[in-house]
């Protein structure tokens, strides 16, 4: 039995890594027992990839602990920020995140832009561009309790991905407390439901226009944090594992 989170590689790497899924994994995964896919988008995707018989394909999804995220305590920052969790890669999109923010009113406001991780060149040359260098915040590594405290003090979390297997911030920022902007695309309404406000991602006016909604409306912004608990609930690391034990249990039989 394996877990699936994405099929990623198939779509932003290398032609390498794509020879490497079609020629030796994909062999591989069809001589599992069962499949666990993080989604029904990314089942979907794996069974038309793989052409695994469908009854060896399950979806579970990933949960969140509430007990992490709950709470009051944020990082103590001097400034409403707001907050971008994830890594780099080409496919989570920061640079229309990043140019999204800057034709926003969000700088004009005093609000800064706060995310995870090192910057790399090419995004260093684009804050630098865009004049906005002493709003736009880079954290570096941080722990569990950091990430959580960041969540809790953003003013919004915009993770506005081209492509996610699941999207785990979406669901750790709405179990915060946090109105969350994401993407119409893969996985990430799925997670969402009606718990978030979604936007195209190839549009840096869309993103934009969803940061400022969610910036300055406070009654479609309290709207969201109210239904982002509720759907948080839905994630539930206890129910995954109970629906893992039960495919495991089938498989052992």
């Amino acid at each position: 039995m394996v877990t699936v989170h994405d099929l990623t590689h198939l779509h932003f790497y290398t032609k390498l890594h794509r020879a490497y899924y079609n020629g030796v994994l994909r062999y591989l995964y069809r001589r599992c027992h069962s499949v666990i896919c993080v989604s029904s988008f990314t089942r979907q995707e794996f069974l038309a990839w793989s052409r695994m018989p469908p009854e060896r394909v399950f979806t579970v999804h990933n949960g969140v602990s509430r007990e992490l995220f709950a709470g009051d305590e944020n990082f103590g920052l001097p400034f409403p920020y707001v907050f971008y969790p994830g890594n780099h890669r080409t496919y989570k999109n920061l640079g229309r995140l990043l140019s999204a923010y800057a034709i926003s009113r969000l700088p004009r406001e005093g609000l800064h832009m706060v995310l995870t991780g090192d910057p790399d060149r090419k995004l260093l040359r684009q804050v630098r561009a865009s004049g906005l260098e002493r709003l736009i915040h880079f954290s570096g590594a941080v722990s569990e309790r950091d990430l959580a405290c960041l969540y809790r003090g953003a003013t919004l979390v915009a993770f506005v991905s081209l492509y996610e297997g699941f999207g785990l911030p979406i669901i750790e920022a709405m179990a915060a407390g946090v109105p969350v902007l994401t993407s119409n695309v893969a996985a990430m309404p799925e997670v969402a439901g009606e718990a978030a406000l979604l936007v195209d991602p190839t549009s840096i006016e869309e993103i934009a226009d969803g940061l400022e909604r969610l910036s300055f409306n406070a009654e479609l912004r309290q709207q969201m944090v109210h239904r982002g608990r509720i759907r948080a609930a839905h994630f539930d690391w206890d129910r995954s594992a109970a629906q893992v034990w039960k495919i495991v249990a089938q498989a052992a039989a």
